[in-house]
């Protein structure tokens, strides 16, 4: 029996690991933040509106499914369920790294489940930094995306045994954004941004910037579980926790959109990354973890309820609408009060 392409393989140890090491616990800094309540909020509970336009989509609720997995036969069923949960809840949902259809075309069918079960749905697009604009382009092609997401993992490539060791990504970046006509979405895979990080993005043109945290997902954790010569985990202290991302992008908002990921876990993670300035709010981990161990069905049910929730917590801060969500008020502990002063950044509020 043939061996199994590495790059294939690693995919199909990702989702395995994933699971396994994911828990409800989050370390994305969200319990450091309060919102306080509305005694008086004045609106109908009917009435509140959980739509918002995320990359010119309509979405029905201030969350997205953002890139998880592809490249394996395990994958293409996961990119159908979430497809289709994605298409019932009305939200965009992002494919995983598109890189291994760019080398091996034959695994073009664990991606096109995306697109054939949502076929009326946002779709994003999702290859590394290393490519260049007409991979890109080949990538939007077969799942006939409406946006892209560009991905940095310097710290997952040096945790990887078989990684990357060249980071020269600017110029690819710059030629993305100048030649693909769809939205261009930069993120981290979970290690979060800095200020600095953002200002070099904006500055070759990049409008849409998802901060991916530190929080959720761990792939030093992850990569270093694949790595037996030497155990790197230790490489997750460089990153920034999606919190902290976010207030590293305070300066950065009337520059560019940010949006926010990592470790959500909950509706009150969902409208606390709002209340801070993020567009919309992506989830992978969570999403996977109730397809891998439960099923579609209580995936469904789960996030029905989510978004229930989200309307309940708008309910008690007093907001009819995203928008307003940004209006509440908010406590941030001693904590993140001073990062915030070590970094001469301004707090929300």
């Amino acid at each position: 029996m043939p061996k199994q392409d590495e790059q294939i393989q690693r995919k199909v140890e990702h989702l395995f690991l994933a699971e396994k090491y994911f828990t409800d616990e989050s370390f994305a800094d969200f319990d450091s933040i309060r919102l306080l309540h509305d005694a008086v909020p004045e609106l109908n509970y009917r009435d509140i509106d959980l739509s918002t336009d995320i990359l010119g989509f309509k979405s029905s609720l201030p969350f997205y499914f953002n890139a998880i997995t592809g490249g394996s036969k395990q994958s293409a069923r996961f990119n159908m369920e979430l497809a289709s949960l994605a298409s019932k809840l009305n939200i965009p949902v992002s494919s995983g790294s598109m890189g291994v259809y760019l080398r091996l075309p034959e695994t073009a069918d664990t991606f096109t489940p995306l697109r054939e079960n949502d076929s009326e749905g946002f779709i994003i697009a999702n290859v590394s930094a290393k490519a260049n604009a007409a991979q890109a382009q080949e990538a939007i092609d077969l799942i006939h995306a409406d946006a892209l997401q560009v991905h940095l993992n310097v710290i997952q490539e040096m945790a990887m045994p078989e990684g990357d060791k060249e980071f020269f990504w600017l110029d690819n970046i710059q030629e993305i954004v100048d030649k693909i006509k769809i939205p261009v979405v930069v993120k981290e895979v979970g290690f979060g941004m800095s200020k600095d990080t953002m200002e070099k993005l904006i500055n070759v043109g990049v409008k849409y910037i998802d901060v991916a945290g530190f929080g959720g997902t761990d792939f030093a954790q992850i990569e270093s579980a694949r790595n037996h010569e030497i155990d790197l985990t230790y490489l997750d202290q460089f990153s920034l926790s999606t919190v902290e991302s976010l207030i590293e992008a305070q300066p950065e908002l009337p520059k560019a959109t940010i949006f926010a990921s990592g470790g959500v876990r909950t509706p009150m993670d969902v409208v606390k990354a709002i209340r801070m300035g993020a567009g919309a709010v992506g989830m992978s981990g969570l999403v996977l973890h109730h397809l891998q161990k439960y099923s579609f069905e209580e995936a469904t049910l789960f996030f029905e309820s989510f978004a229930k929730q989200i309307q309940i917590i708008m309910a008690v801060i007093g907001a009819k609408n995203i928008e307003d969500i940004k209006k509440a008020p908010i406590i941030f502990d001693e904590n993140l009060v001073n990062y915030a002063k070590q970094r001469k950044i301004e707090l929300p509020s």
